[in-house]
């Protein structure tokens, strides 16, 4: 039997929020600063999946991407699974195969 998972609206679970340390506190986009358990007409539940939509991924992005970068553009390239054809990576939105780049460490 599934459990059904209840989702609290409040500033504590909002995309829109980030916690400040203070007292609970919760920095919102568009009311400022808020209690932790405040709820305005604005709020979005956060969601990791709702959260990777929003976020518009392009080849550029991809870890499939390999750079060419031209005099310019830094943004063209070439898709090592798909493509031999060079293309400008920034316009182009990520396929189905797409896989976020690993972060670089300095």
């Amino acid at each position: 039997m599934k459990k059904k998972i209840v989702k609290v609206n409040c500033c504590k679970n909002c995309i829109k929020g980030i916690h400040v340390g203070i007292n609970n506190e919760i920095l919102c986009r568009e009311k400022g600063i808020v209690s932790g358990d405040f709820c305005c007409s604005g709020f979005m539940y956060f969601d990791l999946d709702s959260l990777q939509k929003q976020l518009k991924y392009h080849c550029s992005d991809c870890a499939y991407f390999t750079f060419t970068p031209t005099a310019n553009n830094d943004y063209y390239g070439v898709c090592s699974m798909f493509s031999v054809r060079k293309c400008d990576g920034s316009l182009k939105k990520a396929c189905s195969k797409f896989e976020k780049k690993k972060q670089r460490t300095a």
